[in-house]
């Protein structure tokens, strides 16, 4: 009798975590040769969820539980390492314990392991499968495949997101954890595990399951932040493919709230350039005098999107009419350094055009345009370490 330690990684799963794990061994029955063990990974969930692994564990001996640090490629990694040390299994597998994916998947997973198979995948996209999400999560899933298909790799792969997925010690024994974005805080291990055991070449194959909204809760998967990693790791596996060794991936990372503050920061720049244009053609304002009327327009563009999306989920003391305060003395500091250079180059130029091949360009454009660099890294510095400053940061000073 061969022994599967199904990893069942857990944020928040109270509600669901001890019917789901009946279920799991339920689906024992259909998978002839194989006994099952659960080891529940929690990622220090604040609703007790790790506190009744430890319940239902001292209940049933086949049952494990294991704390560590937040992060889902943390659960997984730090799981099946424990799994490997300690439990001794003949296959890994591992699936999400929020119900979006039934059990009924594993007795096929284990089935392609006896058949041959090194990694066998879930799929919702395979002859059988079923992706049962809102239309626009279908759009992002099959996004993120076509994406990973293409940039990454293996084209004949459909499925690259979900968790539903069983495997051999010994595939799992020669991935390359150094190239594995695995401690961040991020759904990206998903594909990039795929990609990494691709890599230590691994036999695959994929068999269908049903993807639908989990039975409790809310999805954690945060859509725009992971589009925005599946692009980013995508393209730099592919610079690395060209033999461009850059780390696309940890920098885009690491500069994911400035990015977004860019993104920001680009509409502001139009709101701003329009009544910029507007004041000075229509309205007859000298340059520097307009530039000061758009900027004010601008900044309360910025602020709106910068509060409700850039710096969404950063916890501050501060309500939304002090943020909006700060925001504007923060802007004000931006505002005299534009005005500035702007009063700056027209006194140096003048007024006067510019021309660039057939298009003419006023000279207070490029006074406008000029302004941006450095008024932006004002902005996103200060805003950054004041106007959003992280509450346990706040708490420290």
């Amino acid at each position: 009798m061969k022994k599967a330690v199904i990893l069942l990684p857990t944020f928040n799963e109270k509600n669901s975590l001890e019917k789901f794990i009946k279920e799991v061994f339920a689906e024992e029955k259909n998978a002839p040769g194989w006994k099952f063990e659960v080891l529940v990974v929690d990622s220090n969930s604040p609703d007790g969820t790790f506190k009744l692994a430890q319940e239902l564990g001292k209940k049933d001996q086949r049952i494990h539980a294991l704390s560590v640090g937040k992060g889902l490629g943390v659960g997984l990694v730090e799981g099946h390492k424990f799994s490997l040390e300690h439990l001794k299994p003949d296959a890994l597998a591992q699936l999400d314990a929020d119900g979006q994916v039934e059990a009924n998947v594993l007795p096929r997973l284990l089935k392609a392991l006896n058949e041959g198979y090194t990694l066998a995948l879930g799929s919702r996209f395979v002859k059988g499968g079923k992706n049962q999400l809102s239309f626009l999560r279908r759009i992002f899933s099959l996004g993120a495949s076509l994406v990973t298909r293409v940039l990454v790799g293996p084209s004949d792969i459909q499925e690259v997101t979900n968790s539903a997925r069983a495997f051999t010690p010994d595939l799992y024994n020669k991935i390359n954890f150094d190239r594995l974005p695995w401690k961040e805080q991020t759904f990206i291990v998903q594909p990039a595990f795929l990609n990494e055991a691709i890599l230590a070449g691994a036999k695959y194959k994929e068999v269908p399951l049903v993807f639908k909204n989990r039975e409790e809760g809310y999805s954690k998967n945060k859509v725009f932040n992971y589009t925005y990693d599946v692009i980013t790791y995508a393209l730099d596996v592919r610079l690395h493919k060209w033999g461009v060794n850059l780390p696309l991936f940890k920098i885009t990372r690491r500069a994911k709230t400035f990015i977004k503050f860019a993104l920001v920061g680009v509409t502001g720049t139009v709101v701003d350039f329009i009544f910029y244009k507007l004041l000075i053609n229509m309205g007859g304002f000298p340059p520097a005098t307009s530039k000061a009327f758009s900027t004010e327009i601008a900044i309360i563009n910025n602020f709106v999107f910068n509060n409700f999306w850039t710096f969404r989920y950063r916890k501050t003391k501060t309500n939304i009419w002090q943020k909006l305060g700060l925001y504007n003395l923060v802007s004000l500091g931006g505002l005299a350094i534009a005005v500035l250079i702007v009063k700056f180059l027209h006194e140096l130029f003048g007024d006067g055009f510019f021309y660039f091949g057939p298009i003419r360009l006023a000279y207070n454009t490029l006074y406008f345009f000029a302004t941006i660099p450095p008024v932006m890294m004002w902005n996103f510095t200060v805003n950054h370490l004041v106007t959003w400053k992280h509450q346990k940061e706040l708490a420290s000073v």
